[in-house]
């Protein structure tokens, strides 16, 4: 079986590279040689974002098998893997912009899901001081079990004065522009969520503040771990549709 990696991205490059090492035949191809990938390929994986799956119509031959970034990004399995270089590619940003340790630092996480579990869960470990946000009262139930302390995100009105950092995982807007006009000067924002964000990141700018539109981190920050995450899941892909390795 011969697999032809879409490049575009650091992890299909170490994807490829896995495979190579596994003594499976592997190549690389440029995003705009889909003909040639095409016709090597017995299985063709394109980037986790950034290249449609229709690119390859009227290229493929029966019994190809194509697996698009879509397969990937509508996984539980592979969100909750890719939730963990995305968490600490995002403590990593937040310690190169504050002035101070994340250790005895107020931190607040605002969205309860993969990622925000993940950062809470590591900024305690570093000794922050965590406060989560969120809208489902199981999201709550969950936080008092994990001893971090909640507010609801529509009522983080008149409390973001105190904090040192702020992470968003929240994907629409939730730091508006009267929001962020609480923030104090030294505060530094993570905005992780996928676009458009959940940032006014115009406002913040007008105001001075320190901020960081986080995106793709796994390829950026951890693109061997990525990678690794992307090998085991391609395996559960194919071994679903019945194609072997």
């Amino acid at each position: 079986m011969r697999f032809s990696i879409m490049g575009g991205d650091p992890r299909n490059a170490r994807l490829c590279e896995i495979l190579t090492e596994e003594g499976r035949e592997a190549r690389l191809f440029l995003q705009e040689e889909i003909a040639e990938a095409a016709a090597f390929g017995d299985v063709i994986v394109l980037p986790v974002k950034g290249m449609a799956g229709d690119l390859f119509n009227g290229f493929l031959r029966d019994k190809q098998t194509l697996v698009t970034g879509e397969d990937f990004l509508s996984r539980e399995d592979f969100a909750v893997l890719n939730a963990i270089p995305t968490a600490e590619g995002g403590l990593e940003l937040a310690m190169s912009e504050m002035p101070v340790t994340l250790h005895g630092c107020e931190a607040l996480v605002v969205g309860y899901g993969r990622i925000g579990k993940l950062l809470c869960k590591n900024l305690s470990a570093l000794g922050a001081a965590v406060t989560a946000s969120a809208r489902k009262d199981s999201d709550f139930s969950w936080m008092d079990a994990h001893g971090i302390r909640a507010n609801h995100t529509l009522k983080l009105d008149g409390t973001l004065h105190r904090y040192d950092v702020i992470f968003n995982t929240v994907p629409h807007l939730t730091l508006t522009s009267a929001r962020l006009r609480e923030v104090k000067q030294s505060c530094v924002i993570i905005d992780l969520a996928s676009a458009p964000g959940g940032t006014d990141f115009k406002a913040a700018e007008r105001l001075g503040l320190r901020c960081r539109w986080a995106l793709s981190l796994p390829g950026k920050c951890a693109p061997e771990s990525a990678a690794r995450y992307m090998r085991l899941v391609l395996g559960r892909i194919l071994a679903e549709r019945g194609v072997g390795l």
